[in-house]
């Protein structure tokens, strides 16, 4: 089975998007329904001492954004299965949080064949 991982850094975004929990609440259960995931339980949103946490986990996946908002900083990401389209929903994050700057990438994940030792043989 292979996962799809899309992540993004995100910067230039307004603190006000970044400190309201219950935006923020909806944004995670938007940005899942976009990429076809189920949530496996409620959102988390926790403010602390270096910023803020917000994940969403899925069945199959998650939904996750770690933010400064004094810096205007937020690092998103948003993994499922590969039949499941996680970058629908990163890109709900990046537009309903208006980033004037945007990195992002995807990466397809899967199992891991153990190494082979050629001395070994």
């Amino acid at each position: 089975m292979t996962f799809e991982h899309a992540f993004a850094d995100l910067g230039g975004v307004p603190a006000s998007r970044l400190t309201d929990a219950q935006s923020l609440t909806g944004l995670l259960l938007a940005a899942a329904n976009a990429a076809g995931l189920n949530p496996a339980a409620p959102p988390v949103v926790a403010a602390g001492p270096r910023g803020l946490a917000a994940a969403l986990v899925c069945h199959g996946g998650h939904v996750a954004m770690h933010a400064l908002p004094e810096e205007g900083l937020c690092f998103a990401d948003v993994a499922g299965p590969g039949a499941k389209h996680p970058q629908r929903g990163l890109e709900i994050i990046i537009k309903r949080l208006g980033a004037r700057e945007v990195r992002s990438d995807t990466r397809r994940r899967g199992s891991v064949t153990p190494a082979t030792n050629p001395e070994a043989s």
